[in-house]
């Protein structure tokens, strides 16, 4: 399954791909640094005797992590279409806006999730009415 969306990015229509070429484009771009892909991934610190994990601490990635997955994104698009990237990092670094490197980012979660088929986090409905008296009591 492929997960791809077109945004707008530097003036331009770009089209953003997740797949298993996205992940070996990242690796790429961040070789010899000491990291791969599992930085997007939750660490599981321990296990119960069942070997269910009862302690996870969060992914080590940091936004520059992102940044790096989402230009990936950008190259195994243009590269699945057997073409130029429509922006390169550097038109990314200095031309795109706050607002575009924000959407671009929030693209490639979404499309990360997607590719692993994680599923979108619902907030429960609640059935109970505030206590009032007790909010009252605790301020």
């Amino acid at each position: 399954m492929l997960a791809t969306k077109t945004i707008t990015l530097c003036g331009k229509q770009v089209e953003m791909l997740y797949c298993a070429a996205t992940e070996t484009g990242y690796e790429q771009l961040v070789s010899g640094t000491g990291k791969d892909i599992n930085v997007f991934l939750p660490t599981i610190l321990e296990r119960d005797e069942n070997g269910k994990p009862i302690r996870i601490d969060k992914p080590k990635a940091g936004a520059d992590d992102y940044l790096k997955l989402a230009i990936a994104a950008i190259i195994a698009a243009a590269s699945r279409n057997k073409k130029k990237p429509e922006v390169t990092a550097d038109d990314v670094m200095y031309d795109a806006s706050s607002t575009e490197i924000t959407e671009m980012i929030t693209t490639v979660i979404e499309l990360r999730n997607k590719w692993y088929q994680v599923p979108e986090a619902v907030k429960p409905e609640t059935t109970e009415k505030p206590n009032d008296e007790a909010d009252a009591k605790n301020a």
